[in-house]
């Protein structure tokens, strides 16, 4: 089948070695599994016109997507099953006149809305799990990393401080600052292969909007990032929930090892950790013993989506 999978940058080129956002990250994994085209700057969409496809794939929606090349392509394909990958309730999927469209989405109950023929749950975020990188002298304790989110806006009041780092866009640091935090900021990370910045922290803070508390998500990338860069993840009390629905409900009784309740609650751990970091690292490598074949399952499941509608 011929496949093209749409991700839109506002840029002339792209650096796929060091893609900085989670979901260019998937798109590029996702295309590589399917073999299809990754349409993300405007010359990609040109050359695109000349081809027919079986299948578009929406991967990420943005306000600066070239609209009309992508209405082009749909007018030029008018056969192609449509796909809309969603990562994330709140981020923005959809393009005007992308319908009927089936869904596939990290999330339950993702929507109603008649222009969805069908919805696939799964755990598109597996797509970033992958073997963990050579353990390396770690120069950091604790990090946070990400764009300013309004419902996560009280827990970033209480961990974001003092010995926290934060990574994020220099554009967000005066949105965080707004609000009164003052952790130790620092620019967005590198995400090159096996040279990851986060593989310099030993431990990351877990943290996620109040609607997921009761609305399952699967566990952020950041769980799976955790993972290659050989971090101990530190839960924020009120992710009891996604834990239990996760792969981690297995674990839970291990897991509140590591469940935090304040700022204060989280330096304590930290110093604890620090004793034997390495038999924590390990503790929660176990977790993770059925990773590989759990992303590789989704990913047959998302194939036969793709494919046979299955």
């Amino acid at each position: 089948m011929n496949i093209a999978i749409i991700e839109p940058y506002n840029k002339k080129k792209l650096n796929f070695n060091n893609a900085i956002d989670a979901h260019l990250r998937n798109s590029i994994i996702l295309s590589k599994y399917l073999g299809s085209d990754l349409l993300c700057i405007e010359q990609d969409f040109i050359n695109s016109l000349n081809k027919k496809y079986d299948v578009l794939i929406l991967g990420y929606a943005s306000h600066y997507a070239p609209f009309q090349l992508i209405r082009k392509l749909q007018e030029n394909n008018p056969k192609a099953k449509k796909i809309v990958l969603s990562n994330e309730y709140n981020v923005n999927s959809y393009i005007g006149g992308f319908r009927p469209y089936n869904l596939i989405a990290n999330y339950k109950n993702a929507t109603n809305t008649k222009s969805v023929l069908n919805q696939y749950f799964l755990n598109l975020n597996l797509l970033l799990s992958k073997k963990a990188n050579i353990i390396i002298d770690k120069k950091y304790d604790c990090i946070y990393y990400g764009t300013y989110r309004i419902n996560r806006k009280m827990y970033f009041q209480e961990y974001l401080k003092k010995d926290i780092y934060l990574s994020t866009s220099p554009k967000n640091f005066k949105k965080y600052k707004h609000i009164g935090c003052s952790p130790k900021y620092i620019n967005k990370l590198s995400w090159i292969n096996k040279k990851e910045t986060l593989n310099l922290f030993k431990y990351q803070l877990y943290i996620e909007d109040t609607l997921t508390h009761n609305n399952f998500n699967n566990l952020a990338n950041r769980y799976y990032e955790a993972g290659f860069c050989n971090n101990v993840v530190f839960f924020d009390v009120n992710c009891r929930n996604t834990i239990n629905e996760s792969e981690l409900s297995y674990y839970k009784e291990q897991v509140e090892n590591y469940i935090v309740l304040s700022y204060e609650d989280l330096q304590d751990k930290i110093k604890e950790c620090n004793k034997d970091f390495e038999k924590h690292l390990a503790v929660q490598k176990s977790w993770r013993m059925n990773e590989a074949t759990a992303r590789a399952n989704m990913l047959k499941e998302l194939k036969n989506i793709v494919h046979n509608g299955l």
